[in-house]
């Protein structure tokens, strides 16, 4: 029998699919722009149906990507969209993120839209760190692509759900922003930075390079 988590999964999906559809592309290209990666591996954290690593594929990245999310429902559903000439290299992952079955060093870009608020800030972050790559990048937050694109969602889960979604929005990410998690950061001595945009709020953090070894003397 389905358990709630089938539920959650369907209902996350229809809203990606029936309102926030616009945003993913939008969303793709600038995070591939902030990050100046197209190539190597790519996870998407807290993918739901996959929606934007998917995009992310579209907009040019291409190298592997990992759809990775706790909920086997959500990754059923995103399962179903890999394109048959892509499951080399696009493939879903069911895991917490603070427990990723990933090696260490081994993903050049992370992203994530979405998902922050439903995470242990201190336990998240560690494990994206551990598994980022030398002068690999990370980038996480909420956004919707545009000003535009933005105001237009807020009318429609205004509509949607009865009540004012700007008022839901504070609430559910109270303690969560990207700046909250740019202050665990600092905590934990990594460098990182928040960027403001009109239609969203991304913490964005890389990983040095690996110096070259020594030359021989």
């Amino acid at each position: 029998m389905e358990d709630r988590s089938a539920e959650k999964a369907r209902e996350f999906d229809t809203l990606a699919g029936e309102v926030f559809a616009p945003v993913y592309p939008v969303i793709a290209a600038r995070l591939l722009e902030l990050a100046e990666k197209r190539r190597g591996c790519c996870l998407d954290l807290g993918c739901g149906g996959g929606h934007l690593g998917f995009a992310a594929a579209a907009m040019g990245f291409e190298g592997k990507i990992i759809l990775l999310d706790s909920n086997p429902w959500a990754l059923e559903l995103a399962d179903t969209r890999i394109p048959q000439n892509d499951r080399d290299r696009i493939r879903t992952l069911c895991a917490d993120v603070r427990a990723m079955p990933i090696p260490s060093e081994s993903v050049d870009l992370i992203i994530s839209r979405g998902s922050l608020w439903f995470w242990d800030k201190q336990e998240s972050l560690t494990e994206i760190w551990r598994v980022l790559a030398p002068a690999g990048t990370a980038i996480i937050g909420g956004g919707y692509g545009s000003s535009a694109l933005k105001k237009e969602i807020y009318r429609k889960m205004t509509e949607r759900n009865g009540v004012d979604y700007a008022e839901q929005r504070r609430k559910k990410t109270a303690g969560f922003t990207p700046d909250d998690y740019k202050r665990e950061l600092d905590e934990m001595g990594i460098p990182g930075r928040v960027i403001h945009e009109g239609s969203g709020d991304w913490l964005l953090f890389r990983k040095s390079p690996r110096p070259p070894p020594a030359a021989c003397p």
